[in-house]
C-alpha cells in the first residue's frame, strides 16, 4: 500500500513559488513541468520551527543547465572538486535555492531514498549563508535572513562551502562583545536587539547556557530539544548577554554547546524526571552565583535577571512524554538511514508523531514501539521520496 508522502508535496509547493536564488530562473519553470518518469530529488536542509510547530524545510533540485555549468566553473578556479559527471538519478539537478517548508502533521508518512554517489559518497550541499537586515525607522525590525549558495557548491562535510563561510556575517557575532569591529551595520543592528540568557538541561542532565534575541524566543530553544530550559536574565543588547554567558562558562562551568549525536544519546538514555529537574535547578543556582560575581566585578554590563521557564509546545507532546513518566520509556534509537559504506542507497520510512529539536519520533505501523529519528543525519543531503520502511530498524544496541 502506498502513503501520501509529506516529502512530495514539496514539488507542488515549488511549482506554485517564485523563482528565487541564483540556481533557480529558467530552470524552475522546466522542474515544475519535469519529464514523466524522472526522479525528484530535494535537499534534506532540517526541522524549522516556526510558532511553536516543526516544518520540514527542504529545497528542490532543478535540471541540469547554465546555472550549473557557471557553478562548475567556478568550483574549478576556486579549486574544489567538480561533481562526477555519471549516470545517476542524483546528477541530473542542481540545488534550487527555493526552500520549502512542509507542516509536519501528526500520523503523516514520511519515506525518502539517499542516493550515494560511484564512490559511496552522499550528495551534500552547501546551506549558504547568513547576513544581516535592518531599517532605521523601525531598529527593532533588525533580524537575519539566509542567502542560497550562489554556486550550489557540493561539499564533503560540514555546513558550508569555503566561500559561504567567508560570506556569514552571523559568525562574527558570536564573539562581537570581545571584537566588536568585526560586525557589519546590519549585524550591528541586530546584535542591539534585547537578548535573553537561559539554562538549558538535557534528559541525561547535562547542561548548556545559551542567548537567544527578541525575534528567536521561544524558538531558540525549541530548535535545542532540551528536556528543560529557565531563562535566567536579560540584557539590552546582545554584547552584554554575550559577556554574561561567558562568566557562566567560565565561572559556574557550564558549557555553550552540546552536540547533535550527544543530544541524540541523551533522548534514548534519559534520567528519571526527578534527577533531572534537581541537577536544573543545580545549575540555575551556579549559573546565578556566576551572575552575581558578574555583576561585583563588573558592574557595567545591564542585565535583569529572570525566572521564566521555556514550556514545550503541544507539538512535542510525543517525545517529552518519555520524559514527563514516573520510570521513563524512553524512545528507541533507530539507524539514521544512510546506509553503509559502498554506493547502496540509505532509506528511511514511518509515521510522524513529533519532535524535539531536530529529531523526529515516529513508529511504522505499531504507535507503542515508538522510536527517534535524528534528521540531523540528512542535513544538506540529497534525499528522494520513497515508499520504504524496511530502511528503518530500531536497534535497541546502538548505544
Amino acid at each position: 500500500m502506498d502513503y501520501p508522502n509529506l516529502l512530495e508535496t514539496a514539488f507542488d509547493e515549488f511549482a506554485a513559488a517564485p523563482a528565487a536564488g541564483n540556481n533557480a530562473g529558467a530552470g524552475h519553470d522546466a522542474a515544475a513541468g519535469d519529464s514523466a518518469g524522472a526522479p525528484q530529488l530535494l535537499i534534506w536542509r532540517q526541522i524549522r520551527w516556526s510558532n511553536r510547530r516543526p516544518l520540514i524545510e527542504v529545497e528542490p533540485v532543478v535540471p541540469r543547465g547554465v546555472a550549473e555549468g557557471a557553478h562548475n566553473r567556478a568550483s574549478q578556479a576556486a579549486g574544489e572538486s567538480d561533481p562526477k559527471q555519471e549516470n545517476s538519478p542524483a546528477q541530473r539537478g542542481v540545488p534550487s535555492g527555493v526552500r520549502i517548508q512542509i507542516p509536519l502533521t501528526p500520523g503523516a508518512y514520511l519515506g525518502l531514498r539517499i542516493p550515494r554517489d560511484s564512490e559511496g559518497e552522499l550528495y551534500r550541499y552547501c546551506a549558504g549563508y547568513t547576513t544581516g537586515t535592518s531599517n532605521d525607522a523601525a531598529p527593532e525590525s533588525a533580524g537575519i535572513r539566509r542567502v542560497p549558495c550562489p554556486e550550489g557548491t557540493r561539499i564533503q562535510r560540514g555546513q558550508q562551502c569555503p566561500r559561504c563561510t567567508a560570506r556569514d556575517e552571523f559568525t562574527a557575532l558570536h564573539s562581537a562583545h570581545l571584537y566588536p569591529g568585526t560586525l557589519t551595520e546590519s549585524m550591528r543592528a541586530y546584535a542591539m536587539l534585547e537578548h535573553r540568557l537561559y539554562i538549558a538541561t538535557f534528559p541525561d542532565g547535562t547542561h548548556k547556557v545559551g542567548t537567544c534575541s527578541l525575534h528567536s524566543t521561544p524558538r531558540r530553544l525549541d530548535e535545542q530539544a532540551v528536556a528543560t530550559a529557565t531563562y535566567i536574565a536579560l540584557a539590552p543588547d546582545g554584547l552584554a548577554i554575550r559577556r554574561a554567558e561567558d562568566a557562566v562558562t567560565a565561572l559556574a562551568k557550564i558549557p555553550q554547546v552540546k552536540q547533535v549525536a550527544s543530544k541524540y544519546r541523551a533522548w534514548t538514555n534519559p534520567l528519571p524526571g526527578a534527577q533531572l529537574r534537581t541537577a536544573h535547578q543545580e545549575a540555575v543556582a551556579r549559573a546565578r552565583e556566576a551572575l552575581a560575581e558578574l555583576a561585583r566585578t563588573e558592574p557595567e554590563v545591564p542585565l535583569t535577571a529572570l525566572d521564566e521557564p521555556w514550556i514545550p509546545s503541544l507539538a512535542m507532546n510525543r517525545p517529552y512524554a518519555a520524559l514527563r513518566a514516573q520510570s521513563p520509556e524512553p524512545l528507541a534509537p533507530c539507524d539514521s538511514g544512510l546506509g553503509g559504506s559502498g554506493t547502496e542507497s540509505g532509506a528511511a520510512g514511518f509515521f510522524c508523531t513529533g519532535a524535539a529539536g531536530q529529531f523526529l519520533s515516529a513508529h511504522t505501523g505499531d504507535a507503542d514501539a515508538a522510536f527517534l529519528v535524528n534528521t540531523a543525519a540528512w542535513r544538506n543531503v540529497l534525499v528522494e521520496p520513497a515508499q520504504e520502511f524496511t530502511r528503518v530498524r530500531v536497534q535497541g544496541s546502538l548505544f
